[in-house]
């Protein structure tokens, strides 16, 4: 069995996400055999310093606990996690994936993503996440103080929350349909598995006049924490 989630935006109040979160990688030690967590699993993260969150010890363990159990972990960055760094990432014993990511099962062939690539309807988030994937901005938000990128990340937060969106926004934030049918092509048609819009669906399209489907991650909330499962026939959304 593969589990796959996104979207779960842990943080220090967020003690019930917490809790599903920990319960899922519970579940998937006894019944998964690899678990693909496709980006935002962190509501922010501002350094390797992070490590020393108390809020995530108890995540953290269970990590390793899970990793630990013969269950592999892939890890693939999110816009709120994407300065997790390899370093973290081996403390933990997960695996960096690159975005898009190709996972090719005995059955089925699916194509991973946060999804934030697909939306170049948003070209002024385009280029913030261009300007901030890159190396040397990295390195020179990394030189701040922590107590600042800790500040910062804070009131980042802050602002998308309070942010109100019309229906033409609404439509520049969500994926691209010519872009999704691009990525159908170049991928042979494969399944595509994603996040971030927090609009959970299924999509059914037919490109080229092939099927294919598109599988929308929900985001996790205090009453609610969704990811799906394949278990070499079918794809399925799961509750926790």
């Amino acid at each position: 069995m593969i589990f796959f989630a996104s979207d779960v935006h842990l943080a220090s109040d967020t003690l019930a996400i917490t809790a599903r979160f920990l319960s899922f990688l519970e579940r998937a030690r006894r019944e998964a055999q690899s678990v693909y967590l496709l980006g935002d699993i962190f509501e922010s993260w501002v350094g390797d310093e992070d490590l020393g969150l108390k809020a995530y010890q108890p995540v953290f363990q269970a990590l390793k606990e899970t990793v630990q159990a013969g269950v592999a972990v892939y890890f693939m960055a999110g816009n709120r996690d994407f300065m997790v760094s390899d370093h973290v990432l081996a403390e933990l014993g997960l695996i960096r994936l690159e975005d898009p990511y190709i996972l090719s099962t005995t059955t089925w062939q699916f194509v991973l993503s946060h999804g934030d690539l697909y939306c170049t309807g948003d070209v002024p988030y385009q280029k913030f996440r261009a300007r901030v994937r890159d190396p040397q901005t990295q390195a020179r938000f990394l030189r701040l103080p922590y107590w600042l990128r800790r500040s910062i990340a804070t009131w980042l937060r802050w602002r998308s929350k309070g942010r109100r969106y019309d229906a033409q926004t609404q439509m520049m934030t969500d994926v691209s349909q010519g872009t999704v049918e691009d990525e159908a092509r170049r991928y042979g048609y494969a399944t595509l598995i994603h996040g971030h819009t927090h609009r959970p669906a299924t999509h059914d399209l037919f490109v080229d006049g092939i099927h294919v489907e598109r599988w929308v991650m929900a985001d996790w909330s205090a009453d609610r924490g969704e990811y799906l499962t394949w278990n070499d026939t079918e794809l399925s959304r799961q509750n926790i």
